[in-house]
């Protein structure tokens, strides 16, 4: 693979964390889109990495790339990246087929990859699941590598990917406060809406989507959610560093990651 494939892998590990055990949503894209057939990512059980297809588009094949034929454009005999061939996907719009590949990464940092005829790299994305349909549409879903289970839907043309933007992203989970917060009435500030102690249950109700995004094309992490009080005050959560990952608000709140 070029150099641009390696950044995707390299983009999963620059920010250090706790590994945590958190309980997430499970099988959000699956769940949603049930007309589609779903397959695990890696003919084999691998928690919960998993993508769909429609049958008229996709050709599945679901093979290690070191385990594929010489003759394939995907094959790599030492396959250190442990890349998994899905299988390749065409809709009546393309000329061509592209290569749509799993890895589980490094340490549990499982993305999912789009390559050309040529098996040059067109996209890339960490998630747990990954479901496309003959229009080109995709939609991710996962918590690893991400602050909560973070569902996007994308528009692939067959030459590119290109994420639909969500006025914000949904997060839908209620916890206990593991230390005193602050809600804002601005993303930057502004009035303090409500005062959280310690043990107060809270709702987060939605994260900000639109994130700075640095020269390799990946957004930073989502630091700012609404968060509603059992009360029903509505504000902003402002996150720092440490919140996300040494001394989180929530047990649910935090970066997922290694």
């Amino acid at each position: 693979m070029k150099t641009t494939m390696r950044t995707i892998f390299k983009r999963l590990l620059l920010l250090p964390a706790l590994l945590v055990s958190v309980q997430t949503a499970l099988a959000q894209a699956e769940a949603a889109f049930p007309q589609y057939i779903w397959v695990n990512t890696m003919n084999v059980d691998y928690e919960t990495a998993r993508f769909g297809y429609e049958k008229e588009s996709f050709t599945p094949i679901l093979k290690a790339r070191n385990d594929l034929p010489k003759s394939d454009v995907c094959y790599d005999p030492a396959n250190e990246e442990e890349l998994w061939l899905l299988g390749r996907y065409k809709n009546s719009s393309m000329k061509g087929s592209v290569n749509i590949l799993f890895s589980p990464g490094p340490s549990h940092d499982p993305a999912f990859i789009i390559t050309d005829s040529k098996n040059n790299l067109i996209w890339g994305y960490p998630a747990d699941e990954m479901c496309i349909n003959s229009a080109g549409v995709i939609y991710t879903a996962g918590h690893s590598n991400k602050m909560f289970n973070e569902r996007c839907k994308w528009t692939f043309n067959g030459k590119a990917v290109k994420e639909v933007k969500q006025p914000f992203y949904f997060v839908g989970f209620k916890g206990k406060s593991l230390k005193s917060i602050k809600l804002y009435s601005q993303k930057t500030g502004g009035e303090v809406v409500a005062t959280v102690p310690v043990g107060y249950e809270i709702e987060v109700l939605l994260s900000e989507a639109d994130t700075p995004v640095d020269e390799d094309g990946f957004s930073s992490m989502p630091m700012n959610y609404l968060v509603r009080t059992s009360f029903g005050l509505v504000g902003w959560l402002r996150l720092t560093q440490d919140d996300t990952y040494m001394e989180p608000v929530l047990d649910e709140l935090r970066y997922w990651g290694d």
